[in-house]
């Protein structure tokens, strides 16, 4: 799936949200960012809802108003390989296997090789 480029605002709110595991209202974009206006990030977020990027995930409260909470749509990594070709992602991953010492990880990639091709031969 492609997805629209996000300006440096949007990625800055977007970031935030993708590293916060909590739904995050408008003014906890604020307190964790650095420095984005609050009229700035809700001008971000109404821009990002119509994109798809984010969805509203509840109300919450913000000293006595009521505010909108919300998460992201879409995660991280498929954003940024979605601006990336298949030749890419094969050097980055190679590059990614041959630096990484943990075992944890390269099992977990062996597993997941193993599970797609398993998948390939009963599609």
């Amino acid at each position: 799936m492609s997805y629209a480029k996000l300006t440096k605002r949007e990625s800055e709110i977007m970031e935030i949200l993708w590293d916060n595991n909590n739904a995050m209202s408008a003014n906890d974009i604020m307190i964790s960012s650095n420095n984005i206006s609050l009229a700035t990030i809700q001008q971000s977020l109404q821009k990002l809802l119509k994109m798809n990027y984010v969805y509203v995930s509840g109300i919450g409260k913000n000293k006595k108003a009521i505010t909108r909470l919300y998460r992201p749509s879409i995660s991280e990594a498929d954003y940024i390989s979605s601006f990336i070709t298949q030749s890419t992602s094969l050097k980055i991953a190679s590059n990614f296997i041959e630096q990484t010492e943990d075992d944890e990880i390269l099992e977990e990639l062996s597993k997941l090789i193993e599970k797609k091709r398993k998948s390939k031969l009963k599609g």
